[in-house]
C-alpha cells in the first residue's frame, strides 16, 4: 500500500514538472534582480489626528519615508502566474512631534526601527500586453501579489545625538519585553516592462501585516518606574514632561501621562509599506532545448531545395 502511494505521487511529481516545462517554453521563465525604494509605516506614532493612539492607514507620515533595498528570484510558471523570493532591508520612523493631535504631542514619543525581511509571494498578472512595440519587442505585464514571510526588527531612540536600542531597556516594564521578529503578509500591486525579453523594469506597491504591535516600541500602558531597569528605560518609556516643558496649552492634562495610563493601543497591530522599483535580468530555463530546435530548423531549411 506505501509503494502504490509512493507510485502515485512519484508520477503527479512528474506531471507537474512536465506541466511546468511544458509552460516555460513558452516564455521567459525565470528572472533574478534588485529593488530600491523606501518604506514607511501604519502604527501608533504615525502622524493623524485619531484620538486614542490608533493606527490607520490615512495616518501614514509620508514625510518620514525612509529607504528600502533588497534583492528577489523570480520564476513564472505561466505568463500569469509567478513565484518571488525576496530580501529586504528598510527602515522605518515616526515621531509624535509631527502629529496635529494634543494627545500625540503630549505623549512626545519618537522612533527609528530597522527592518531585515524575507518572504515568498504569490502573483498573478490580471492584465499581459506583448510586443507593445514590435520593433523594440516590449512586452507589458500587471498584476497582484500575496504571501509570506519573517521579518527582524530593532526598535531605536534618539536622545543627545544618540541612538539606544529599545528592546533591551523593556520600556513597558519587564511583563511585556517582546521579540525581535514577526510573521508578516505582504498584499500589494506590481507591474513592470520587459524589453527584449531580457530586461524586466518595474514597480510594486506592497503593504506588510505583522503580528507585532512593537515595531516602533509602543503598545500598552505606562508602567511603574520602580520596574525599569534603568535611568535609560524610565527617559524613553515617558517623555511627555519635555513637551509640557515646551508651554504648549493645548496639552492635555499630564495625569494623562502617569502609570496605568495608556501608552498605546494594543488592540492594533503595526505595519508597514513598501514602493519600490526593480530591475531584473531574464532567463530561459528552456535555452538549451530551444537552441538546439533552431539548430535543427536551420539545418532542415538549408538543405530543402526549390
Amino acid at each position: 500500500m506505501n509503494y502504490d502511494i509512493f507510485a502515485r505521487m512519484k508520477r503527479l511529481l512528474i506531471l507537474l514538472f512536465v506541466v511546468f516545462a511544458y509552460n516555460a517554453n513558452a516564455q521567459y521563465s525565470m528572472d533574478f534582480g534588485l529593488n530600491l525604494g523606501g518604506a514607511t509605516y501604519i502604527g501608533e506614532v504615525s502622524n493623524g489626528g485619531s484620538e486614542g493612539f490608533q493606527a490607520w492607514p490615512l495616518n501614514t507620515e509620508w514625510s518620514k519615508i525612509n529607504m528600502a533595498v533588497g534583492g528577489f528570484y523570480r520564476y513564472n510558471f505561466t505568463h500569469k502566474i509567478a513565484a518571488k523570493v525576496s530580501f529586504n532591508f528598510a527602515r522605518i520612523a515616526g515621531a509624535d512631534s509631527l502629529s496635529d493631535e494634543p494627545t500625540r504631542i503630549a505623549r512626545n514619543l519618537s522612533f527609528r526601527t530597522d527592518i531585515i525581511e524575507a518572504s515568498i509571494v504569490g502573483e498573478y498578472n490580471f492584465l499581459v500586453k506583448r510586443d507593445l512595440s514590435r520593433r523594440a519587442r516590449v512586452d507589458f505585464q500587471a498584476g497582484a501579489l500575496a504571501g509570506i514571510g519573517y521579518a527582524l526588527y530593532f526598535p531605536y531612540a534618539q536622545r543627545d545625538d544618540k541612538w539606544f536600542a529599545l528592546r533591551p531597556l523593556a520600556t513597558e516594564g519587564p511583563d511585556n519585553i517582546y521579540d525581535e521578529g514577526t510573521l508578516i503578509v505582504p498584499l500589494g500591486l506590481n507591474a513592470a516592462f520587459t524589453f527584449n525579453k531580457k530586461i524586466r523594469v518595474g514597480m510594486e506597491f506592497v503593504y506588510r501585516l505583522t503580528f507585532t504591535d512593537y515595531l516602533d516600541d509602543v503598545s500598552t500602558r505606562y508602567p511603574d518606574n520602580n520596574d525599569l531597569f534603568s535611568d535609560d528605560a524610565r527617559y524613553f518609556s515617558n517623555r511627555s514632561a519635555e513637551a509640557f516643558e515646551r508651554g504648549n496649552a493645548d496639552l492635555p492634562d499630564p495625569g494623562f501621562y502617569s502609570q496605568g495610563s495608556r501608552r498605546g493601543n494594543p488592540e492594533t497591530n503595526d505595519g508597514y509599506f513598501m514602493m519600490q522599483f526593480n530591475v531584473s535580468y531574464v532567463l530561459f530555463t528552456n535555452s538549451f532545448y530551444q537552441a538546439k530546435y533552431n539548430s535543427i530548423i536551420n539545418r532542415r531549411r538549408k538543405r530543402t531545395k526549390f
